[in-house]
């Protein structure tokens, strides 16, 4: 029993993960998919009366990813959750081959094969950021990295991780107060200018996972509408019509700044993305966006995003 092809090191899940397994004489093939570092059973297959055996390990890995947004101030984070490192073991269910087993494989989320050290993400490299608000960048090196952060050209503080691999930046602006410039400089992955805009009341800061397999943030300036709908039941008794108010939910109608058709590319994945988070001062609160389509240019005239979103949430009306 042996495998005659694997996916490579930081493969995206996004894609296809094709693994093939061979043995000298035809018979039942069982395979277990298991977590690297406890050896947790992430999926298993059987084939049966074969002497070559195919398979796409992505379905059973995708489904081990967590993204939560970093929060904290400036510096690397860990990216807990955010890649799965798996090794896939093949064994003769008929007791008539000897078990192989694969080396261990990272694969990060995303749909696009990383090469080299790399700053993975789909907003621009140059951005606006609102004072107090934060900023995440997922970072693929592949050793020791070196994070310099310099607000306006006066102030700077380095940041350092040791190891290769996907890693967590967070920028927070309050750690740099009254600056209006601030450049984080990653060496060989990129570097992201932010220029610091005042924050305004009532602005909207949402962040999402993007199909650069990062949480890209953004502050949408202005709040169009806010709609609250409830949930009516009616129902015919003896003493005649009653209704039934059962829930409540609230819904934003969000609009951005006049952006160029890049940005907007991007604030476009808010009508696709599979989880999307608004940012408070306490932490991030998942909502659902209930926009289908996002118009990303305008001919003859500048351009802004509308997007609706409302809490997971619904509120109960306890007084019925």
């Amino acid at each position: 029993m042996q495998f005659t092809q694997i996916p490579q090191q930081y493969a995206p899940l996004g894609g296809e993960l094709r693994y093939a397994v061979s043995r000298e004489v035809a018979g039942n093939i069982d395979i277990r998919i298991a977590g690297a570092a406890d050896g947790a059973l992430l999926g298993a297959k059987r084939f049966a009366a074969v002497a070559e055996a195919s398979f796409d390990a992505a379905p059973y890995l995708r489904r081990q990813l967590r993204f939560v947004p970093v929060m904290g101030g400036t510096g690397f984070y860990p990216a807990e959750g955010r890649t799965v490192t798996a090794v896939v073991e093949a064994a003769g269910a008929d007791g008539g081959a000897a078990v192989a087993t694969t080396p261990a494989r990272t694969f990060l989320p995303g749909a696009e094969t990383p090469e080299g050290p790399r700053l993975r993400t789909s907003m621009p490299l140059t951005r606006l950021i609102p004072e107090g608000a934060g900023d995440e960048l997922t970072l693929l090196t592949d050793g020791a990295c070196t994070v310099t952060v310099t607000a306006d050209t006066t102030t700077a503080e380095s940041y350092r991780t040791a190891d290769a691999g996907l890693h967590l930046f967070r920028l927070d602006t309050r750690d740099f107060q009254g600056a209006e410039r601030i450049t984080v400089d990653a060496g060989v992955c990129g570097t992201v200018v932010y220029s610091v805009t005042p924050a305004l009341q009532g602005a909207v800061r949402l962040a999402w996972r993007s199909n650069a397999g990062s949480v890209e943030h953004y502050t949408f300036p202005v709040v169009r509408t806010t709609t609250v709908r409830a949930g009516r039941q009616e129902a015919e008794g003896r003493e005649g019509r009653v209704v039934v108010a059962s829930d409540m939910e609230r819904e934003m109608l969000l609009a951005s700044a006049y952006e160029s058709q890049t940005v907007l590319e991007a604030l476009a994945e808010l009508t696709t993305a599979p989880e999307v988070w608004m940012a408070g001062e306490d932490g991030y609160t998942l909502v659902s966006v209930a926009t289908d389509e996002a118009v990303v240019r305008r001919h003859g005239t500048l351009c802004c995003l509308e997007i609706a979103v409302r809490p997971n949430r619904k509120i109960r009306m306890s007084w019925n």
